[in-house]
C-alpha cells in the first residue's frame, strides 16, 4: 500500500510538472479526452438503436441518427487530432526543458564525481530516467481517459446485464494484475539495460569513428575489437529478449482470458436472444460494451504499471538531486569569500586519494608559490602533477584545508570568482567540433563577437594565414565543408584561449607544446611567457628544456615533492632533475 501511494505522489508531481509547462495543452489533452469518453458510449447506444430500428421502414429516422452519428465521430477526429498535435509540440518543448535541467544537474556535479568510471553508467540512466516525467504525465492521462471510458461502459453493463458486467469488471482486473506483477523484473532488466549499452555503444564507437581509424587500420584491429562489440552486444541482446519474453507471456496470458471471457458472454447473450429476452441490437451493445470495459479496465491497470515503474526510476532521480542539492546547500551554508591572489598560493600537508583507489595519489605535499612566479612541476607520468593542478585550480575538492590563497582556504573561496581570474590549457583539452571563433572564444566567451582581437590572438599562435574562412572555418567532422587539423594546429588553437582574456591571475599549461615541432615550441613559448609576464605560471612538463626558464622546479615521484629549487640548484644536487637533464640533453649531443 505505501508503495502504491508513493506511485501515486509521482505521478501527480509528474503531471503536475508537466501541467506548470503547458497548462493550455493539458487543459486540450483532458478536454479531448473527455469527449472521447463519452463519445465512445454514446456509440453504444446509438448502435443498439440502430441496429433494432432495422426492421422498421423509418430510413429517414435511421439516417438522421446515422448522421449524428457520423457527426460526432468527425468532431472527436477532428479534436483528438488537434489535441495530439498540440500535445507532440509540447513533448518535444518538455523533452528539451528535461534536457536542460539534465545538464544542469551534470554542471552541479563536482568534477571528482564525473571523471569517475562509474559516472558513465549513472549518466546513461540518467538520461534514460529524465523521460520517465513525460511517460508518467502521458499515463496519468491515458488513466484518467481510460477511467472515465470504463465507468460509462461498466455502468451500462450493471444497470441493464449486471451478471455480465461483473464477468467484465473480474477479467479487466485480473489482466491488470498480472501486468502489475511483472514491474519490478521490468524496472531491473531496464536498468541493466541502460548500463550494459554503454559498453557495445564504446566499441561500435570505436570501430566505426574517424578518430580512430589510424590505429585500427594499421594495427588490423577490426576482428579484435568486432569480437569484443558483438560479445557485448549479445549481452545487451539477451536482456532485450528477456524483457521481450516478459512483456510477451503478459499479453498472451491477457488475450487468453479475452477469448475465454468473450466466448462465454457470447453464448449467454445468444441463449437469451434465442429466448427473445434480448434484441440483436443488445448484442451489439453488450459485446461493444464488454470489450471496451475490459479493455480499458486492464489498461487502467496497465497504466498504474507504467506509472509504478516510473516511480521506481524517478525515486533513483529524487536521490540523486537530494544528494547534489545537500552538497551544494552544504557549500552555501558558509558564504563564500572573495577570491584573491596578491601574496602567495601555499600547498600545506596535501593528500589526496581518487575515490575507486586505495593508494593515495599525493601525500603530504608542502609548497609555497609566490604572485607573479612561474613554476615548472616535471615528474614520470602518474606521479600525480595534473591531479595536483586540479586540486590548486578548485576543479578538486581535498577533504581538509591544505590548499590556501593568500591565507584563505581554497574550501571557503567563491570558486565561480576563483575560475574567473584563472586559465589553464589541459593536456587533453577539447577540440571543438563548431568553427575557430568559438575554440578561441572559450577561453572568455565574453569576447566571442571581438573579431579585431581574435585575430590578433591568431597571429599570436601562428595561425593568422592557415583559415581560409578566417574565424568563421569550419572545424572537424560534423559539417560537410569543415577542415580538420594536425594535431599541432590544435594544439596552437587551444593555447590561444589563454591569450583571450587580460584578467587571469593564474595561468596553468599542462604540457603546452607537446605536438608542436622544436622551432615552432621555442616561438610560441616566448610568446607565453611575455603575456605572462606579471602572472602567476604552472607549467607541467616532461621537457627539462622549458624548466631552465622558470623561476623554480618542483619534481614530483610517486605523489610527493620529490625535489624543489631553481634550474642551477638543482643541477648542484646532482638528484633526479640532474639525472632527467643530462638524459634529455643527451638527445641533442
Amino acid at each position: 500500500m505505501k508503495s502504491f501511494f508513493y506511485t501515486m505522489k509521482c505521478a501527480g508531481q509528474a503531471f503536475s510538472k508537466v501541467y506548470r509547462f503547458d497548462k493550455s495543452v493539458v487543459l486540450l489533452a483532458l478536454f479531448a479526452y473527455t469527449i472521447v469518453a463519452f463519445q465512445a458510449n454514446i456509440n453504444i447506444f446509438f448502435s443498439k438503436w440502430i441496429v433494432d430500428q432495422l426492421s422498421s421502414n423509418n430510413i429517414q429516422l435511421i439516417m438522421g441518427i446515422i448522421a449524428i452519428l457520423i457527426t460526432c465521430q468527425l468532431f472527436r477526429l477532428g479534436l483528438e487530432s488537434y489535441s495530439q498535435f498540440k500535445n507532440r509540440e509540447m513533448h518535444m518543448k518538455f523533452g528539451i526543458h528535461c534536457e536542460n535541467e539534465l545538464i544542469e544537474l551534470v554542471a552541479r556535479t563536482e568534477l571528482l564525481d564525473k571523471e569517475h568510471p562509474k559516472f558513465t553508467g549513472d549518466f546513461s540512466y540518467w538520461s534514460f530516467i529524465n523521460g520517465k516525467y513525460l511517460e508518467s504525465y502521458n499515463a496519468v492521462t491515458q488513466l484518467i481517459k481510460q477511467g472515465l471510458v470504463a465507468l460509462l461502459s461498466l455502468s451500462y453493463l450493471l444497470y441493464y446485464h449486471l451478471y455480465i458486467g461483473i464477468v467484465a469488471l473480474l477479467v479487466g482486473t485480473l489482466k491488470g494484475l498480472y501486468d502489475l506483477y511483472a514491474v519490478r523484473q521490468r524496472v531491473s532488466i531496464d536498468e541493466k539495460l541502460m548500463r550494459q549499452s554503454r559498453g557495445y555503444y564504446y566499441f561500435f564507437d570505436l570501430l566505426t569513428g574517424p578518430q580512430t581509424q589510424k590505429e585500427i587500420t594499421l594495427f588490423q584491429l577490426v576482428p579484435y575489437f568486432r569480437q569484443r562489440w558483438l560479445t557485448k552486444k549479445n549481452e545487451a541482446t539477451a536482456l532485450s529478449m528477456q524483457l521481450e519474453r516478459l512483456n510477451l507471456n503478459r499479453k498472451f496470458a491477457g488475450e487468453l482470458l479475452s477469448i475465454f471471457s468473450s466466448g462465454f458472454v457470447i453464448v449467454i447473450i445468444a441463449f437469451l436472444i434465442f429466448r427473445g429476452t434480448l434484441t440483436i441490437g443488445d448484442y451489439v451493445a453488450i459485446t461493444m460494451a464488454l470489450t471496451i470495459t475490459e479493455s480499458n479496465i486492464s489498461m487502467m491497470f496497465a497504466s498504474v504499471s507504467g506509472l509504478t515503474e516510473n516511480a521506481t526510476h524517478i525515486r533513483k532521480l529524487h536521490k540523486i538531486e537530494r544528494d547534489i542539492q545537500a552538497a551544494t546547500r552544504l557549500q552555501e551554508q558558509h558564504k563564500p569569500r572573495t577570491f584573491r591572489f596578491e601574496d602567495k598560493l601555499e600547498i600545506r600537508n596535501l593528500t589526496f586519494r581518487y575515490p575507486n583507489r586505495d593508494e593515495p595519489t599525493l601525500h603530504e605535499i608542502t609548497a609555497e608559490i609566490k604572485k607573479g612566479e612561474m613554476i615548472t612541476i616535471l615528474g614520470e607520468n602518474g606521479s600525480g602533477k595534473s591531479t595536483l593542478i586540479k586540486l590548486l585550480l578548485g576543479l578538486y575538492q581535498s577533504k581538509d584545508d591544505s590548499i590556501f590563497y593568500d591565507g584563505v582556504s581554497i574550501r571557503e573561496l567563491d570558486r565561480t570568482g576563483m575560475w574567473e581570474k584563472t586559465s589553464a590549457v589541459f593536456q587533453d583539452y577539447i577540440k571543438y567540433m563548431t568553427d575557430v571563433r568559438d575554440n578561441i572564444a572559450v577561453g572568455n566567451v565574453a569576447e566571442a563577437n571581438n573579431t579585431y582581437k581574435l585575430h590578433a590572438v591568431l597571429e599570436k599562435v601562428g595561425l593568422s594565414k592557415t583559415f581560409k574562412h578566417g574565424l568563421d572555418t569550419k572545424l572537424g567532422m560534423l559539417e560537410d565543408s569543415a577542415v580538420n587539423l594536425s594535431g599541432g594546429q590544435w594544439q596552437r588553437l587551444a593555447l590561444s584561449r589563454v591569450f583571450v582574456s587580460d584578467v587571469h591571475e593564474l595561468v596553468v599549461f599542462d604540457e603546452p607544446t607537446s605536438a608542436l615541432d622544436p622551432v615552432s615550441e621555442v616561438r610560441l613559448m616566448d610568446e607565453i611567457l611575455h603575456y605572462c609576464q606579471g602572472k602567476t605560471v604552472l607549467m607541467v612538463s616532461h621537457r627539462v628544456g622549458i624548466a631552465k626558464r622558470a623561476n623554480r622546479i618542483f619534481v614530483i615521484q610517486g605523489g610527493r615533492i620529490a625535489e624543489s629549487g631553481t634550474h642551477e640548484e638543482l643541477l648542484k644536487q646532482e638528484g633526479l632533475y640532474h639525472e632527467m637533464w643530462h638524459q634529455q640533453k643527451q638527445w641533442y649531443d
